[in-house]
């Protein structure tokens, strides 16, 4: 009796000493999965620019979240967040299923748009996640707005264990590139960009 109590006291507190945290990764000492763009809490902003909301649904929501794989060189967060090969990888395969639930033509709007960090915890809180382990990263995309020309997002880190969200920032980046689907993608990319240029040297510091 008293070895099985022993051994379940050893795991728990395994258990306990496994979560990861961002000074982990900012070591260098924990695995980061970027798990993509979450947009079932987005809003489109400026009906002019979102004439199509059938194909933004059955088609660029995917195909936002494929090219951070189809072009690592262009979306990978590994230089951003200064981390050896083996310790990053993208796996977009549960946003790509969360997002089917995504809607989109009754989002679109001319109206102004927030969500709260508390809104983005929920929505980390309802993820099935096939990665448990190390730290994740995922856009919860606020929203597309045209009228800005700016894509706005919460960075979100999560501990991939647990699903508790350790720290989420609202970001934006400036869309831009030729045709729809490369013009928001710009914004992620330049959301990227301000990551390895801005965020990454504050969080580094002031994030533990």
């Amino acid at each position: 009796m008293r070895k099985s109590l022993l051994f379940v006291v050893a795991l728990f507190f395994a258990g306990q000493t496994s979560a990861q945290t961002l000074s982990d990764l900012f070591a260098g000492n924990a695995k980061l999965t970027f798990l993509g763009l979450d947009f079932t809490q987005a809003k489109y902003i400026g009906r002019a620019g979102f004439v199509d909301p059938v194909a933004i649904k059955n088609q660029h929501l995917a195909s936002w979240n494929n090219l951070i794989e189809y072009e690592p060189k262009k979306f990978s967060l590994q230089e951003a967040f200064k981390l050896k090969p083996e310790m990053y990888e993208t796996k977009v395969a549960d946003m790509l299923k969360l997002n089917e639930s995504a809607e989109v033509k009754d989002n679109i709007t001319e109206d102004d748009y927030k969500i709260t960090e508390d809104q983005v915890k929920k929505s980390v809180s309802k993820y099935s996640l096939s990665v448990k382990d190390g730290i994740g990263i995922v856009y919860v995309v606020e929203s597309l707005n045209k009228k800005a020309e700016k894509l706005f997002a919460w960075v979100t880190f999560i501990d991939l264990k647990s699903k508790k969200v350790l720290y989420t920032e609202r970001v934006d980046g400036a869309a831009g590139g030729f045709g729809f689907r490369n013009y928001w993608a710009g914004g992620v990319y330049k959301i990227n960009k301000a990551i390895d240029s801005k965020y990454y040297k504050q969080w580094s510091k002031t994030l533990k």
